[in-house]
């Protein structure tokens, strides 16, 4: 009898070895799904490929905290962190060993996850005409239900390096976003956020991921006459890289500005238009 365990939580796979074919493993590897969510290591912040969560959790949970800052005559900087090629970039040999260090994943069932992320090849085609088909060192599928679940827990670890730096985060799949509530009577100094994305960075080297400054977004949200004596003229630091503060950001979908009126939300939504065509009995929806 062969099992795996990770905190409490135990799954036998014996019976499984008595399946062979590539349609029933790949079958198989979805009961890593139930395993890997109630491992205590799973990062408790992550609302991607969970039951109950979902963009509308990430931006409530997000939001009421910046709301409850405000309460407390607080503003809250916000970084929205950008990984460059993310799900592309995930490298094989450290994600099975995070499987098996961070979620006590071992045995059969390691060398499938190993078979399933590994010896993988890739073309591109349009139309008749198809490229030279390439190995793909690293990487997770990102067309199944596994793939995007292997990026979640690969990422955990950056739960840990957030917090030990005392700012809040909230992650949904590749995005990350980090933020804390400031005093207005400190807004000027922004060195341990700084400090804080400096060993996100870091973290992200290590493990074969890159963290791109030039995508990543900061907004300090407050009310508007504590947003008037926040000096953000010379931004933040990032990887080494400056970055703007900006009066609003687009957070999952959503424009979020600075004072949370939602303006600029109702602007974009109020652009939306519906046009008929003529060869089609239902409307078609368009977004400017």
């Amino acid at each position: 009898m062969r099992s795996f365990t990770a905190e409490n939580n135990v799954v036998d796979i014996a019976y499984m070895a008595t399946f062979t074919t590539v349609p029933a493993v790949l079958g198989l590897l979805s009961f890593f799904q139930p395993h890997i969510l109630s491992c205590n290591n799973f990062s408790r912040f992550q609302s991607a490929y969970r039951p109950g969560y979902s963009t509308e959790t990430a931006l409530l949970k997000v939001v009421s905290d910046i709301q409850l800052a405000a309460g407390e005559g607080k503003c809250t900087v916000l970084l929205g962190l950008d990984i460059s090629a993310a799900f592309d970039a995930v490298d094989h040999a450290i994600l099975c060993k995070r499987a098996e260090s961070d979620f006590g994943i071992c045995g059969t069932a390691l060398k499938w996850l190993h078979s399933f992320v590994t010896d993988r090849l890739q073309y591109i085609a349009i139309g008749s005409e198809r490229s030279e088909t390439t190995a793909l060192s690293t990487g997770v599928p990102q067309g199944s239900i596994l793939g995007p679940l292997l990026f979640a827990f690969y990422v955990s670890p950056i739960g840990r390096v957030v917090h030990s730096h005392g700012l809040l985060y909230h992650q949904y799949a590749d995005d990350v976003m980090l933020y804390t509530a400031l005093l207005p009577s400190l807004n000027n100094d922004l060195a341990f956020i700084e400090r804080c994305t400096s060993a996100v960075s870091s973290w992200f080297l290590e493990n074969a991921l890159l963290l791109n400054p030039d995508e990543t977004e900061a907004v300090i949200f407050g009310a508007r006459q504590r947003l008037a004596g926040f000096d953000s003229s010379s931004g933040i630091d990032v990887a080494s890289s400056n970055v703007s503060f900006n009066d609003s950001l687009k957070l999952l979908g959503v424009t979020l500005d600075a004072t949370l009126s939602f303006d600029k939300r109702v602007e974009r939504c109020s652009q939306l238009h519906v046009s008929y065509k003529s060869s089609a009995s239902h409307p078609a929806i368009a977004y400017c």
